[in-house]
């Protein structure tokens, strides 16, 4: 069984790749090394491409990822196979993101940053768009990712990071303000 074969998107897949993922499951749920092995490997991309939407601290995203990961293995006999196994690894692994964060107290207050990100100068793609995302301030990116991309709520992000449901709506309005004005400033060169 080779673990880059196996399927792991909402589409349909063979037969054979939903047994294979299923006895990975099966597997870590015995706490099989090798199993945990391969299913970290198969969706580390992933995961650490979620994980870097919040930050571009390599050594944090790994720390993130790893902690995301401990988890899932300890609580896998929850997952019940009910929608998508990598839809439930993903909110794992946001959930670890937030309490690092948290713990962290990456800035979480609603002070203004005293320098606004300098905007991109080149027409947009998605991986720039990703870069400009990268110098909101840290607090704010992680906020905006969980308000905007992910779909939590003031009050469900205020629990996770333990702050007040005014502090995530601030945080939503300046990081809101901070990219218009990036990307304004950035339209603006192209003419």
């Amino acid at each position: 069984m080779n673990p880059k074969y196996i399927h792991t998107s909402g589409h349909a897949a063979h037969p054979d790749q939903h047994h294979a993922l299923a006895d990975l499951i099966e597997g870590c749920r015995r706490q099989d090394r090798l199993c945990q092995e391969k299913l970290y490997m198969l969706y580390f991309d992933r995961m650490l491409g979620i994980i870097r939407r919040y930050t571009s601290d390599q050594d944090a995203a790994i720390s993130i990822l790893n902690n995301g990961f401990l988890r899932a293995f300890r609580k896998i006999a929850q997952f019940g196979h009910k929608g998508s196994f990598e839809g439930w690894l993903r909110q794992i692994i946001i959930h670890a993101a937030a309490d690092y964060f948290r713990e962290h107290k990456a800035g979480f207050s609603s002070d203004l940053p005293e320098q606004a990100p300098a905007p991109q100068a080149s027409p947009m793609e998605y991986k720039e768009l990703l870069q400009v995302l990268e110098r909101l301030p840290s607090a704010t990116r992680v906020v905006i990712n969980l308000f905007i991309i992910e779909g939590y709520t003031h009050r469900e992000i205020a629990a996770m990071l333990g702050i007040s449901t005014g502090t995530s709506k601030w945080h939503v309005a300046e990081g809101r303000r901070l990219l218009k004005d990036m990307l304004h400033i950035q339209s603006s060169s192209l003419k």
